[in-house]
């Protein structure tokens, strides 16, 4: 039932040649099952479902929906109370109608496209025959969604009708394979049988798959394809809308936590800040030591060696670190200047503590100090303030809370200064800029096929926008880069952390769940083509490396270098197919500008 689909090949743009194309996880209707005939020919009448114009009850069916057969009468907890499919049950209505059941998470890119155009969908020839349900996986950040989010996702969406959440997948088994999000399912409300399901259609194709399904509930022959509209030949309108969102970034947003966040004062003393090694014990470390401005603020090795011992994760870009919601791989830290705190106090990094660092700060950079912050405190007494020590350490513990709240004051706003001067970094624009600008030669026809592989492979799920990243968690099935050799259990343990700090903000409801195990956070991939190596731990050396492994969807479950279950919306592709997005991942680039 289901038709092979792939890419279009380099040698089709030479020739011109369109075809409907797609992968496991494609965006054409070829990537869901073909409208079966069962049905063609025979009328709506005599439904045995429909006794004496009244329901016969709900019909019998499986466990678990699956294709072609009538879908358990699942419920899904929505915000006014529970949504049933028996709600929408009609048997003895005179014709059928397709229930759309559409799955998707609020971190999903794709997803929220989908939202955004349902209106299109109704307005054509097939919307007034269609009911709607759509199912929320999970939030933003990829936790499991709840009641509470439903108002947020309901926003999304320009056309709503009911709206549910569904963190336990349950249509899941009607297409147990991987596939790309949105999951759209499509039931006849006459006999609540599935009558077929797609991957993130493009709407072209999702419309026509919708009117096949009604032709043949109807007994008439199914519309055949028509050749669908492409933009530069290769891309659906989702795909072309998608692509023009992913401008370059321009200024952050806005920190309500940092007062001094856009203060070119505070950006000046944090630059100072940055660089100064003096700010650790041995004298030879700084912030700049592993993210080194003269390499992009990267330093290029899998695991840093410049701290006080190698660490256990790649150090990751900062140069659109302002941008994000969360901060490190594991989402530790919930602002830029919180971010910029922690390895000061990380034994394998700087190894120093928040007086060591006081200290050196207020006596090398007191007046920009004051010049930002105000009066300067006196911390000249050192039975008062001792010369080192943090939380947990006796010299810490044996100062006055007053004292201790001096220092926290000084500590917390070094790192709203370096925060200001991270935030004045920029990602200088690259090829694929221009091409989204409107010049169609600024790829080449290998770089365009491979922007094309990378939707059509799923990717833009996760790295899409601006950053080309949704800011989520994933367990991603990546090899550890822990020293220890063991797998690394990523945001599991930093939810915990987090949560731990002083330094973090209220987040009622977060907490550490069994999904978070071996999470981490989707990367930007703005500069890419010059961070290697890879992924969270660093063990990937090429952009090669990276593709295949995705194509895997990561390492095997019983590899002990990972841990955490890859979630069934990161898809598998072939080897030929992970290597068609090299030319186009060769493209992102991108310099840094301070």
């Amino acid at each position: 039932m289901h038709r092979e689909n792939r890419p279009l090949r380099a040698s089709a743009l030479v020739a011109g040649l369109l075809v409907a194309i797609g992968a496991a996880c494609s965006d054409s209707p070829s990537n869901a099952p073909g409208p079966t005939d069962a049905g063609v020919g025979r009328t709506e009448a005599g439904n045995p479902l429909c006794v004496d114009g009244k329901s016969a009850g709900y019909p019998a069916a499986k466990a678990q929906p699956e294709l072609m057969e009538t879908s358990p009468d699942l419920t899904f907890q929505g915000a006014d109370g529970p949504i049933a499919l028996h709600d929408y049950f009609e048997p003895c209505a005179a014709r059928s109608r397709l229930l759309v059941v559409r799955v998707g998470a609020a971190w999903c890119g794709t997803c929220l496209w989908h939202l955004k155009h349902t209106a299109d969908t109704k307005k054509s020839s097939v919307g007034e025959r269609l009911q709607w349900l759509d199912l929320q996986l999970a939030n933003r950040d990829n936790e499991p969604a709840t009641v509470a989010d439903l108002p947020a996702y309901r926003a999304l969406i320009d056309a709503p009708e009911a709206v549910a959440v569904d963190p336990a997948f349950q249509l899941h088994s009607v297409d147990p394979v991987r596939g790309a999000l949105p999951f759209i399912v499509l039931i006849d409300t006459r006999t609540m049988m599935v009558r077929n399901y797609l991957h993130d259609p493009d709407p072209q194709g999702l419309e026509l798959r919708i009117g096949q399904e009604l032709a043949i509930l109807d007994g008439q022959k199914p519309p055949p394809y028509p050749v669908e509209r492409r933009f530069d030949e290769l891309f659906f309108q989702n795909q072309w809308d998608l692509l023009h969102d992913m401008t370059l970034p321009g200024a952050p947003p806005p920190d309500p936590t940092n007062a001094v966040a856009d203060d070119p004062a505070a950006a000046t003393l944090g630059k100072a800040l940055f660089s100064d090694t003096r700010l650790s014990p041995s004298g030879r470390v700084s912030c700049a030591s592993c993210h080194d401005p003269a390499k992009s603020f990267q330093d290029g090795v899998p695991q840093s060696t410049a701290g006080i011992s190698t660490v256990d994760r790649n150090s990751p870009p900062i140069a659109l670190a302002a941008h994000a919601r969360w901060q490190f791989w594991d989402g530790r830290a919930d602002t830029l200047w919180m971010q910029a705190l922690g390895p000061l106090e990380n034994d394998k990094e700087i190894a120093a503590s928040r007086l060591f660092v006081v200290h050196a700060a207020l006596r090398d950079h007191a007046a920009a100090f004051g010049a930002v912050f105000g009066a300067v405190p006196d911390l000249s007494d050192a039975a008062r303030f001792p010369a080192a020590g943090k939380p947990g350490d006796p010299a810490w513990q044996g100062m006055q809370p007053a004292d201790q709240k001096t220092v926290d004051g000084v500590f917390v706003n070094l790192g709203k200064a370096i925060a200001a001067y991270e935030r004045t970094l920029r990602v200088k624009p690259t090829k694929f800029d221009a091409y989204v600008a409107g010049d169609l030669s600024a790829l080449d026809a290998a770089q365009k096929f491979g922007l094309h592989a990378f939707f059509v492979n799923g990717c833009v799920q996760c790295h899409w926008g601006p950053r080309f990243t949704n800011d989520a968690f994933h367990p991603d099935g990546y090899p550890t880069g822990r020293q220890d050799g063991l797998a690394d259990r990523g945001r599991i343990d930093g939810i915990g952390q987090l949560l731990g700090s002083e330094l973090a903000q209220p987040h009622p409801g977060l907490v550490a769940r069994p999904r978070d195990l071996g999470a981490f956070k989707t990367p930007t991939l703005r500069g890419l083509a010059a961070s290697a190596p890879y992924g969270h731990g660093g063990t990937l050396a090429t952009l090669q490396d990276v593709v295949r492994v995705y194509g895997t969807a990561g390492l095997p479950a019983s590899d002990p270098r990972t841990t955490g279950v890859t979630e069934p919306w990161l898809p598998q592709f072939a080897r030929s197919h992970a290597d068609d997005m090299l030319p186009f991942l060769d493209v992102l680039t991108g310099g840094v500008t301070e």
